[in-house]
C-alpha cells in the first residue's frame, strides 16, 4: 500500500504534529496493509517504563487515518470518530513497537480498521479498532 517514496513524503508531512512528537514513522508495505513504527521513549512511556496506552491509541489512529486517506480522493477529508483498544501484554521498556493496520470495511462514509501493535519479535502487545468518518 505504501512505497518507500510515499513513506518519505508522508513522514515529511507530519512535521510539527503530534505524530512527529511521538516519533511515529510510516513504513513501506505491500497489499492491503499500512505499517508504522513508534519508539519507546520519554514521549511514549508511562512513569514505570512501558508504553502508555494512550500512545498506542494515537499510533493506531495515525496509521488508520493515513490508510483511509490513501484510499479516498485527495480532496476528501478523513477523521477518526472511534478508537478502542485492548492492551494484551506489557511492552518492552526500550526499542520500538510496530503497527499494522488492516482494512475491515470501506464504505462511502465509514472506514473500519484493525490495528495490531507488536514488539520487535512480533509478539502482540495491543490491538485497536479504529472507525474513520469520510467527509465528502
Amino acid at each position: 500500500m505504501l512505497t518507500k517514496e510515499e513513506c518519505k513524503k508522508l513522514n515529511e508531512r507530519m512535521e510539527g504534529t503530534m505524530v512527529r512528537t511521538l516519533g511515529i514513522e510510516f513504513l513501506p508495505s505491500d497489499g492491503d496493509e499500512f505499517k508504522g513504527v513508534m519508539p519507546i521513549n520519554s514521549a511514549t512511556r508511562q512513569y514505570f517504563g512501558v508504553v502508555h496506552g494512550g500512545a498506542y491509541l494515537a499510533f493506531a489512529e495515525t496509521l488508520a487515518g493515513a490508510a483511509s486517506c490513501s484510499i479516498v480522493s485527495p480532496d476528501v477529508k478523513v477523521c477518526g470518530i472511534q478508537v478502542t483498544g485492548n492492551h494484551i501484554a506489557m511492552s518492552p521498556t526500550e526499542g520500538f513497537v510496530y503497527g499494522k493496520a488492516t482494512l475491515i470495511q470501506a464504505g462511502a462514509t465509514l472506514h473500519v480498521w484493525n490495528v495490531d501493535i507488536t514488539d520487535a519479535e512480533g509478539k502482540l502487545l495491543s490491538t485497536e479498532r479504529v472507525t474513520n468518518y469520510v467527509l465528502q
